[in-house]
């Protein structure tokens, strides 16, 4: 884990391969920025406090190493190997939350039912164990549909609100 308070620039060290990074600046109250030396580099751009959770170095050739953060109040950064502090969904049940988070979808599942309650972008990024990322939603605002989503898989969700993801 790694604190601190305002702006800097900090060395992280973890394991080579994906890992899920958590964010948490909740007395911020002016621009909160999270970028990384990863292939990821923006991970958080939002006005105000944040917490949330996102997924690095998921290409193998992506090494993070340092994070910059600008933010006006105390924070903390937390970053974990492998994919252990993602949310699990398992088999069809839907999985929920707010803000942004990475679910590890657990099953057989072929699409998902999706719903959005937020006012800001709101983007679902698919990552199956086989075959190639899928951009599975990017909308403004509050949404519903189905869309594919092969599971086994991991989702990274950006919201800034409420949302669920219904597997089957």
């Amino acid at each position: 884990m790694y604190e601190g308070r305002g702006d800097d620039v900090v060395t992280i060290t973890k394991d080579p391969g994906v890992a899920v990074l958590q964010f948490e600046c909740p007395k911020c109250s002016s621009n909160t920025v999270l970028k990384t030396d990863g292939a990821e580099n923006l991970l958080v751009n939002e006005i105000g406090a944040y917490k949330g959770k996102h997924l690095i170095d998921i290409s193998d050739t992506s090494i993070t190493s340092t994070l910059t953060i600008n933010a006006s109040g105390a924070w903390k950064v937390t970053v974990a190997s492998g994919l252990g502090m993602a949310t699990t969904a398992t088999g069809n049940n839907p999985v929920s939350g707010t803000g942004d988070d990475v679910v590890l979808m657990l099953g057989t599942a072929t699409k998902a039912r999706i719903t959005n309650k937020g006012e800001s972008n709101f983007v679902v990024k698919v990552y199956p164990a086989s075959g190639y990322p899928d951009l599975a939603v990017n909308e403004i605002g509050g949404y519903q549909g189905t869309v594919p989503l092969d599971a086994p898989a991991v989702v990274q969700v950006t919201s800034s609100g409420k949302w669920t993801i219904a597997p089957s």
